[in-house]
């Protein structure tokens, strides 16, 4: 073990609770934990306004900072340009707004003795590299995605002189980075095929809180909000971005359709969602529902549903990627029916926790939903394996713990 001063952190995120999505969830369960092996954890992050791009209300819109604590974690926030939608120019602003009053905070704030950063958005590197050659701070650069990756391919960006820049600062970050840590293996082989050593890459991939997260009895409040009763409830439950292909779910519940005992709940939002539930609209749907729900019923969410389903583009980049939002269903007993490729599709095969089609293919999603919901002992089967899977692999406590092993931080 190296002993390396270990006792305070600082996260780094322009994301986090109040705010709904992967990454508020996944950063929320990382502080608790760290806090469990005696790390003292403090988060900086923006004025929660994702995803509608305002800031939520009871935050203050023209203080530069403000201060509170969520689950005992003290929080500093700090001002940004609330922005969202597909506007270059603001989505920009938005992340570079928060980048220059992270940075202010971090340099003038409390020395840390770990800084751990989350690098969506990107430049959020640039206070890693700041803290560290300015206050000698070594920081943990977190890549939960491949994101110069995505907008190239899906042509989020069309100037290659401005992705070849973003490639070079991100080089820059990881190189400079005590450690990297990465959410999947194939990201860990794409790291080092960049000319990263093995040993500055760490292995911290998206799991779930299994205490709160677990099988339950289908919630009576949640049935009749939505009208479910007597219903078998296929969920949906994340972000309603381009890359999750979520027009695949839709037609599948158009072929789908006649079938008046099947509905499919979609919780979340997100830049596509408008168009979703406009297409919805467009196809006379009415086994489709949409709603919202925080995340602190996440548990009695999955008490109604019989399955989940996660969907992706069928993009190269994809293949690498395995989907948050697989693990939260799997911890509360309920099978995931994955529309895509890439580990998650692996995890859900090869430990027969769920069923995988191709991807962008809604007949072959359709047959399956079909399939599943008339197998209620083999749904019943493929939940147990899931949560067997999550308690034994992918449970927050057992993840960061292998983690803390893998950075080689001394325990005492």
């Amino acid at each position: 073990m190296v002993n390396i001063p270990r006792k305070r952190w600082l996260i780094l995120t322009q994301y986090y609770s109040p705010e709904i999505g992967a990454p508020q969830i996944r950063l929320r369960c990382l502080a608790n934990e760290l806090r469990e092996h005696g790390i003292d954890i403090e988060v900086l992050t923006a004025l929660p306004n994702y995803p509608k791009g305002e800031i939520f209300p009871g935050y203050p819109t023209t203080k530069f900072s403000i201060r509170e604590e969520i689950d005992g974690v003290p929080v500093r926030r700090v001002w940004i340009y609330p922005g969202s939608g597909k506007s270059p120019l603001i989505r920009l602003l938005n992340y570079l707004s928060f980048t220059l009053t992270a940075l202010i905070a971090a340099l003038f704030g409390p020395r840390p003795d770990v800084l751990f950063v989350e690098s969506q958005p990107l430049s959020l590197g640039i206070v890693g590299l700041c803290m560290k050659w300015i206050r000698g701070v070594p920081y943990i650069y977190h890549v939960p995605d491949l994101q110069i990756d995505v907008a190239r391919q899906m042509g989020f960006i069309k100037s290659e002189a401005f992705l070849r820049l973003a490639l070079r600062l991100e080089n820059l970050f990881l190189k400079k980075s005590w450690k990297v840590s990465t959410v999947t293996h194939r990201f860990i082989r794409h790291f080092e095929e960049r000319g990263l050593p093995r040993t500055q890459i760490t292995f911290l991939p998206n799991g779930a809180d299994t205490r709160f997260l677990c099988p339950k009895p289908p919630c009576p409040e949640l049935l009749d909000r939505w009208k479910l009763r007597e219903k078998t409830v296929f969920v949906y439950v994340g972000t309603h971005a381009y890359y999750h292909g979520l027009d695949t779910l839709i037609h599948a519940a158009k072929l789908l359709h006649d079938h008046k005992d099947l509905v499919f709940l979609m919780i979340g939002n997100g830049p596509e969602r408008p168009r979703i539930i406009q297409l919805a609209k467009d196809l006379k749907l009415t086994n489709v529902v949409f709603g919202q729900s925080p995340y602190e019923e996440m548990d009695k969410l999955y008490s109604i549903s019989y399955a989940s389903i996660a969907t992706l583009r069928d993009l190269e980049v994809a293949n690498q990627m395995r989907l948050s939002k697989v693990f939260p269903s799997l911890s509360c007993g309920v099978p995931v029916i994955y529309a895509g490729l890439g580990e998650a599709s692996d995890v859900i095969r090869d430990n027969h926790c769920g069923m995988t089609v191709d991807p962008e293919n809604p007949e072959k999603l359709a047959a399956a939903i079909e399939q599943l919901a008339s197998d209620r002992a083999g749904r019943d089967s493929m939940g147990k394996a899931g949560r067997h899977l999550v308690e034994t692999d992918y449970s927050w406590k057992i993840i960061v713990t292998r983690w803390i092993q893998e950075l080689g931080i001394s325990q005492h």
